[in-house]
Formats: C-alpha cells, structure tokens, sequence
C-alpha cells in the first residue's frame, strides 16, 4: 500500500532529478530518500529511477507513476476542501422538480440568482406534474419540488416562497377585450377554460371559490393542462380563463389579458420537501429561496442576511405574519395567504 508522502518524496525526486536537490526541499537527508525510492520501487515492483553522472531519470515505469502520483496527491490535497464546500452547499448537485407555471414567475430569476451566488452547486431540472412531484420525492429522484399547490403530501414539509395577483385571459374578439380591468362578475356569462379538477394544482379549486366570492359559478366548457394548452384555447375563443399574472408572458396573439379589480386571491408557489432527506445544496436553495431549513429537516423562517437573494429572485409586498414567505407547511395540511402583491417581473410582463 502506498502511503501519499511516499509519493510526494519520488514527485519531488522526479521534478528536482538530483537526489541532493530532492532531499533539501523535502528536508530530509539524501540517505534516507535513496532508501525511500528503494523501498517505493519493491512496493511497486519495478524500477521507477537511474541515476546519471549529473541527475536522475525516470525509467517508463516512473514516468507512468509519476503522472498517476501527482493526481492523487492533488486529489488528496482538495479532498478537505471539497468535503468542506458539499457540507456547507456549496458544490455537489441539486435536482429540482417544478410545475410549469413555475417557469414563468419564480423559477427564471431563482435560478439565475442562485447559480450566481453558488457556482459550484450543479442544477438538474425537471418539469413534473404534481403526482410525479410526489411520486419523485418519495423516491429520492428529486430533492426539492415547486408546485401550485398549497396541500403539502403526508410525510413531507413546505414553504411558501412565492405569491401573485390573478388576471384575465380572454380571447381578443371578446367584448370584453377592449376594456382595460374588470370585474370578475363581468365574466359570468362567459364559457370558462380551465385546468382539470385532479391535475393537482390549486388553478381549478381556487378558479370555483373566487367566482363564488363574486356570486357566480363559472360555466367550465374546457377542462386542459398546461398552462399553455389552456391559454391557446383562450386565443382559439373557446373561453375565458383566470390566470397567475405571470402568465402574461405567454403572449399569444389570440390573447387579451386584463386586471381583475376586488380579487383579493392569489396563486402561491411553494416549495416542498422530504425532512429525512435534505442534501446540503437543496438547503442552499431553501434558504435562497428564503426558507432556512436544518439538516433534520425543520424549518424556519430564514435569516434577513438570505435577503439580497430572495429580492433576486421575487419582489412583493410585505405579507401577513401567518402565512409569510418562508412559513412552514406540515404534510397534509395547507397555507391559503391572504392579499399578497404580484410579482414586480410578473407586473413587468
């Protein structure tokens, strides 16, 4: 077995080659790396040096030795460093799962900001639906999940991290179009496209419950996901539909989006975990996100230094002490906040 300062004495030998010059910068006597060398080349069982009237030169067999010494000796010298880096979250490899409506609020700016403020911590994306979320998590194929959901599944933990206004979408020709906010109760003898009761987001629980509140239940012609189905449906005129304000990116040419005046609703984004299985880059990105998460998997609210990039990632209004950015949701239950404001990257849409 070699030990690694055998092998830092023969690099030293090999980039000096002069056993005089070798042993004054490993501080040895030139004796003893003679005798060292000599006992390298039995553990190796080949000849590794001749010496030369004026140096030393490495045979083939040292020079292959040489090339693999230098690697481990280097890999031996980061091995502390990389350690220390994983267990902060610093490096290693996050694999985030996340719902597509994600893509046009949160996620864009979250990722950017990240990757800048931890360079060494390698992302996977993957857009799931909601039961692949769970499924993955349950699995330990994904690390952490963003979904529209505020039903956290048993045995996992989450986080409101995000919150916006809802908007209209309607098609163009509608007579509706040309006015520049409405009413929700406007709406009510319009067909409705909307997202399926089981895809498992809160799109159509909160689309029934908001329309309640304004005294009407919506007719739902179209039930389709994703969330670009739905809006492509909306510009073919086979409906109206309420929508996360960020979704005013989708700009289809069929399609009219417009402010709703007195919804106080709001689509929330949450983050959700497993809390026995919460590698260190994912807890690099829940505090990022602004939830400080333990290794054990509790959380708390994170600390105001994780400010600069959770304003990096979404800017909004200061939300109400029970349900706040980075409160924590037990399995099974949910966090339904109150008035939050959009986005100001949604608002710019």
């Amino acid at each position: 077995m070699l030990e690694l300062r055998d092998l830092r004495r023969f690099v030293a030998l090999a980039e000096e080659r002069h056993f005089g010059r070798a042993a004054a910068r490993l501080g040895m006597g030139q004796p003893q790396l003679s005798r060292a060398l000599q006992a390298l080349e039995r553990a190796v069982g080949a000849r590794l040096a001749a010496r030369t009237s004026r140096d030393v030169a490495l045979t083939e067999a040292g020079a292959c030795l040489l090339e693999d010494a230098r690697r481990m000796l280097a890999m031996a010298e980061a091995a502390p460093r990389r350690a220390c880096q994983a267990g902060l979250g610093e490096s290693g490899t996050l694999t985030l799962a996340f719902s597509g409506s994600c893509a046009y609020a949160l996620l864009p700016a979250a990722i950017e900001s990240f990757r800048r403020a931890r360079p060494g911590i390698g992302l996977v994306l993957r857009q799931m639906s909601a039961a692949q979320q769970v499924e993955a998590l349950e699995e330990g194929a994904c690390d952490l999940a963003l979904r529209r959901a505020a039903r956290v599944p048993d045995g996992m933990r989450g986080a409101l991290v995000f919150s916006e206004s809802f908007v209209a979408a309607l098609p163009r020709r509608h007579p509706l179009a040309s006015r520049r906010t409405l009413s929700l109760v406007d709406l009510r003898d319009s067909a409705f496209v909307a997202f399926p009761r089981q895809d498992g987001t809160d799109f159509h629980r909160q689309l029934l419950e908001v329309c309640a509140t304004a005294g009407f239940e919506p007719r739902i012609d179209q039930e389709v996901s994703p969330m670009h189905a739905l809006i492509g449906l909306v510009g073919a005129g086979m409906g109206v539909a309420v929508v996360p304000e960020s979704v005013r990116q989708l700009r289809f040419s069929g399609v009219a989006y417009r402010r709703l005046a007195s919804v106080a609703a709001t689509s929330s984004i949450f983050l959700v975990w497993r809390p026995d299985r919460l590698p260190a880059p994912a807890r690099a990105f829940a505090e990022h996100l602004g939830v400080g998460v333990q290794a054990e998997g509790s959380a708390t609210q994170a600390p105001p230094r994780a400010s600069e990039s959770r304003q990096a990632a979404t800017k909004r209004s200061p939300a109400t002490p029970s349900a706040g950015p980075g409160t924590v949701v037990a399995s099974g239950s949910g966090a339904t906040p109150r008035r939050r404001a959009a986005a100001s990257s949604a608002k710019s849409a």
